[in-house]
């Protein structure tokens, strides 16, 4: 796992349940620091591009790469992540709110259909919440009115309960902003192809450039969304192999993604045609105007 010149490894000493972390300089070809965890690391993560996100069985930690401090336990897993495989974890600009999504197995009836879970947890009010979710992203938004920015997250969910599978994507505002206009909850549906009942989300980015949601899945569709109004507008199949992995890709406004042949991927928007499709093709004006003013797209001029 890379920042822009650190490198991190995690291995396990022999004889033992602890696991050895090392961070190393590439290009000063350094060990910067070390340190041994009590309990075996299950998921780590460059949450920023100076800290560590280190996941156990039980705990959740920071490690800051600067000084010579120690990982900074964060808070402890809550109880729907027990037995969960953790396949990601992620904190908001701020670095005030974070959230570790987990999966387990699903239904006995809907074995493949894998149940997803998520910890919020605010790091103000040292408090979590529970929450069914496979994906979900945080974003900045300024709400008209409000000089200072919402921060908001994004989270999809996929579930399978008396015989019905409910798939959903939801945008919220965390710690809204005494006295000042706030962003109002969205919710919007995750229409799946019949031939895709059993796939699930994986993974989302927020593209800060557009505002737009992407939601991948499993078996490699992608969901674009509004970040503003939670609008449906495009979906596709990217990956005919497993996407396991994905990577903000800021500057062009999309993701990386890695699959299961090993291939990297680059999706975002072609700038020229996204305006006109969704003024023609959606017969979404409002949204088209809104889309070209946030990225400077052309093709509103006439609109």
């Amino acid at each position: 796992m890379l920042t822009e010149y650190e490198i991190a490894f995690v291995a396990q000493l022999p004889g033992t349940t602890q696991d050895h972390l090392q961070i190393f300089n590439i290009e000063m070809k350094a060990k910067i620091k070390s340190h041994q965890m009590p309990e075996p690391v299950v998921f780590w993560k460059w949450i920023t591009p100076k800290t560590l996100g280190l996941v156990t069985q039980t705990s959740v930690y920071h490690w800051s790469i600067e000084g010579d401090s120690e990982p900074v336990k964060m808070f402890e897993r809550t109880a729907n992540l027990v037995n969960n495989q953790i396949i990601n974890y992620k904190c908001d600009p701020s670095e005030k709110w974070l959230v570790l999504i987990g999966i387990a197995p699903g239904a006995p009836e809907r074995p493949q259909l894998v149940k997803g879970n998520m910890q919020l947890f605010s790091v103000d009010q040292q408090r979590s919440q529970a929450l069914e979710s496979h994906a979900a992203s945080f974003a900045q938004f300024k709400v008209p009115g409000n000089e200072n920015p919402s921060i908001l997250i994004s989270f999809a969910t996929k579930s399978f309960n008396a015989g019905q599978i409910v798939s959903k994507l939801h945008v919220i505002e965390l710690g809204a902003q005494p006295g000042k206009p706030s962003f109002s909850k969205k919710q919007a549906d995750l229409f799946f192809p019949p031939d895709f009942q059993d796939d699930f989300p994986v993974a989302m980015q927020i593209s800060h450039k557009y505002s737009l949601i992407y939601v991948i899945t499993k078996l490699g569709l992608l969901f674009v969304y509004d970040l503003e109004t939670a609008t449906a507008v495009y979906r596709n199949r990217i990956s005919p192999d497993p996407i396991f992995l994905t990577s903000e890709a800021s500057s062009a406004g999309g993701f990386y993604a890695i699959n299961r042949r090993g291939q990297v991927l680059l999706a975002t928007v072609n700038e020229a045609t996204i305006v006109p499709f969704v003024s023609s093709q959606l017969n979404n004006l409002e949204l088209a105007v809104n889309l070209a003013k946030r990225g400077n797209l052309p093709g509103a001029e006439n609109l």
